[in-house]
């Protein structure tokens, strides 16, 4: 299994989060059933964030080659005495 990292997958989510959360609430306001909203947005945003998941599988796979080329974090990094790491 490879190692991702999520931070550079998250704005990606929070795009594609929004559209479905837009096209939920317009379709609810319109009058369209609250569960049937949910699940014709989950269906909507699928489709039109299909590009923008395909760019955000790529940007993973980049952080995790670049993270990987630059070798494994020494023992203990990250971990510190006392601070917030």
């Amino acid at each position: 299994m490879q190692d991702v990292d999520l931070r550079v997958q998250l704005p990606y989510f929070l795009i594609r989060l929004a559209a479905l959360v837009v096209i939920t609430v317009v379709l609810a306001v319109v009058g369209v059933n609250l569960l049937l909203s949910v699940l014709i947005g989950f269906a909507v945003a699928g489709l039109l964030t299909w590009p923008l998941g395909r760019m955000q599988r790529r940007a993973a796979q980049r952080a995790a080659a670049a993270r990987g080329a630059a070798g494994p974090p020494p023992p203990g990094a990250g971990k510190g005495k006392g601070g917030s790491a």
